[in-house]
């Protein structure tokens, strides 16, 4: 009988040792940081940001302007209210249209970024993917800042394999 016990302890310690997980991690951060692609993306941005603020100061200095106009002539008496009243609204409207123009502009941005990262994202993701079940790896943790990552052995780490097979140094 305790032949038989320990036989049964035995295999089941070794079924259990051959069943354990496999878990590795990589910094996402850093690696998307590392890709050429990451450059290009965000000198893109950077213009299309720049365009926006161009645009967005224009609208700005001209509401500026409409309004000293009418600083100028609120106090004066001998211009009538209906003129002060069009000037008014006319600023009234120049506002509508750069707050609408901000909205607008930071709509874009977040298109235009989605639009460009989202490939390489998905490249990113493929890449990890194929390398971790190459490694025999269930799951691979992000070990980015604020990943919730706490403790990571770096004999896990990913990043070497990853940007091997992405072609990076």
């Amino acid at each position: 009988m305790k032949k038989v016990f320990s036989i049964l302890i035995i295999l089941c310690v070794t079924v259990i040792s051959q069943a354990q997980t496999k878990v590795a991690h990589i910094n996402s951060t850093e690696l998307m940081q590392s890709m050429p692609e990451a450059d290009t993306i965000s000198m893109k941005l950077e213009k299309i940001r720049q365009t926006w603020e161009t645009l967005l100061a224009e609208k700005q200095k001209e509401t500026q302007v409409k309004y000293q106009s009418l600083m100028e002539i609120i106090d004066d008496e001998s211009i009538p209210t209906s003129v002060k009243e069009v000037k008014t609204q006319e600023i009234d409207n120049l506002q509508k249209q750069l707050q609408e123009m901000q909205k607008t502009g930071s709509e874009a941005m977040q298109k235009e970024q989605e639009s460009l990262l989202t490939p390489l994202y998905a490249r990113v993701k493929e890449t990890i993917a194929a390398v971790a079940k190459a490694n025999g790896y269930a799951y691979v943790m992000d070990s980015s800042e604020g990943g919730g990552m706490i403790y990571s052995d770096s004999s896990y780490d990913l990043m070497q394999l990853v940007k091997a097979k992405l072609g990076l140094k």
